[in-house]
């Protein structure tokens, strides 16, 4: 409850020296709390930094021409296609339409009217009023909106580099499909090979029937094995093609090395670059700026505005009489003095800090988890490709060439085929594992370039070296 106290008078009234007599620019107030992390406040133009309509009414790219087939190429029709893209600069045009209306000065309210009607006796009467704003409430109040403007920019950020992820990881996945296909038409062959090798020992009287009909049989299996991948294939395209927001585009054949070399991260350095270069808690830091202003803008609250009323008045008759009218008028505040906003405002401030504090834990849990994947994956893949894969391959090799001579029995070449078939699908798997985990760091780091050069020292100085990402600049 406040009292409004009216005065009357002949004179024009000038606001005191602490009232904001229209929107103005100037230093952005911070309040001095030791170990609080703060963006840089910043400001915006009198008018709209850019016209938003286009954000909402541009049109998807469609394929024509060749079909895409480097990670670079899909990367690019991502980001001119996708539907959360244009979301996240819709909600930073939205923040700064709050922030333009955030600062705007009260309007005049202008009345006519007559007192009272009374033949010659009658009055008429015209004023204009105006709210005048005291404290800077008003640049207050448009600094923490400029908060949600730069919370707004990293919030685009992150979305940009969760459609980087899904682009990523789709098109890594269709490349192990490919890789899983050329597995099994290689596997089809050993087993066709097997298969002719028993038929020709059959018909030299030196195998049986039993042991044509078993190789025909895996034979028959590795043919459904190869034409179950190339279902796995087509989905692995639909997803792609999902993934860039054109689910009807035709996806060929990717141009990519699935056994590129890929760095070798070290955990503690690994979180602390992801704690600094990760959009997520630049946003936390903007929110706390923006409880902080928002605090400051509760704490001028109760220091009223000034309304001053001026306007003539006219009494008909004879003779007719002109008069000037004055009135100021003002809040007082007995009672209301904010005093709930303010507490809401510093508990805001708390809740925020704890928020960011929270985003950090989980980024560093996250870059755990995934540099314990990415490890133990890069290992397999290392370990397969060194040491298991040449012996399997060569047993198959020497394994063949002893059972056409009848030296070994069937079973022993079916036993190495085996194992080369388990051995090269495990090997396929620990190289999508490995990808899988490429990504996810390369998405903590936000790293532009992908896949990250393999030398992980001078990934992370990189990283280092530039800081946080910073906001896009308006399109």
């Amino acid at each position: 409850m406040a009292l409004a106290v009216v005065g009357l008078c002949c004179w024009q009234i000038t606001p005191a020296s602490g009232a904001e007599q229209w929107p103005q620019q100037s230093d952005p107030l911070r309040i001095a709390e030791p170990g609080v992390p703060l963006s840089p406040p910043q400001s915006v133009p009198s008018e709209p930094l850019a016209d938003g309509a286009h954000l909402f009414n541009s049109p998807e790219p469609s394929l024509h021409g060749p079909t895409p087939k480097t990670l670079a190429e899909f990367v690019d029709l991502a980001q001119r296609s996708h539907p959360k893209l244009r979301s996240a600069r819709a909600s930073i045009e939205a923040a700064r339409g709050k922030a333009v209306q955030a600062k705007l000065y009260p309007n005049p309210v202008m009345a006519g009217f007559s007192p009272q009607i009374a033949g010659d006796e009658s009055q008429w009467s015209g004023t204009v009023a105006q709210d005048f704003v005291t404290a800077g409430k008003l640049r207050l109040a448009q600094q923490a909106a400029l908060r949600e403007v730069q919370q707004s920019e990293y919030m685009l950020i992150r979305a940009r580099f969760d459609v980087l992820r899904e682009v990523r990881q789709s098109y890594y996945a269709l490349l192990v499909s490919q890789r899983r296909v050329q597995i099994y038409k290689l596997l089809l062959d050993i087993s066709k090979r097997s298969y002719e090798i028993g038929s020709q020992l059959a018909q030299a009287g030196e195998g049986t029937r039993a042991d044509v009909l078993f190789w025909s049989i895996e034979r028959d299996r590795a043919e459904v094995r190869l034409l179950n991948a190339s279902v796995y294939i087509e989905t692995g395209r639909r997803q792609l093609a999902t993934a860039i927001a054109l689910p009807r585009a035709d996806i060929g054949t990717l141009d990519a090395d699935l056994f590129q070399k890929l760095p070798q991260f070290e955990l503690k350095t690994l979180q602390e670059a992801v704690v600094q270069a990760n959009a997520q808690p630049r946003a936390a830091e903007a929110n706390i700026a923006r409880a902080q202003w928002m605090l400051e803008r509760a704490a001028v609250q109760p220091i009223p505005n000034i309304n001053l009323m001026g306007g003539y008045q006219r009494q008909v008759g004879i003779p007719a009489m002109d008069q000037g009218l004055v009135q100021v008028m003002m809040t007082v505040p007995l009672f209301d003095r904010n005093q709930g906003n303010i507490r809401s405002a510093r508990a805001d401030i708390a809740s925020s800090r704890a928020d960011l504090r929270v985003i950090e834990l989980e980024l560093a849990t996250q870059a755990a988890q995934a540099v314990a994947t990415y490890r133990t994956s890069q290992r397999l893949v290392e370990w397969y490709e060194e040491y298991i894969l040449p012996k399997a391959r060569e047993t198959v090799s020497l394994t063949q060439t002893l059972y056409a001579r009848g030296e070994v029995t069937f079973l022993s070449l079916l036993q190495a085929q085996r194992i080369l078939t388990e051995t090269e699908l495990a090997f396929v798997e620990a190289q999508a594992d490995r990808w899988n985990g490429a990504v996810t760091i390369s998405d903590l780091l936000q790293l532009e370039e992908f896949p990250p050069d393999a030398n992980a020292p001078a990934v992370i100085e990189a990283v280092q070296e530039n800081g946080p990402i910073r906001p896009l600049p308006p399109p």
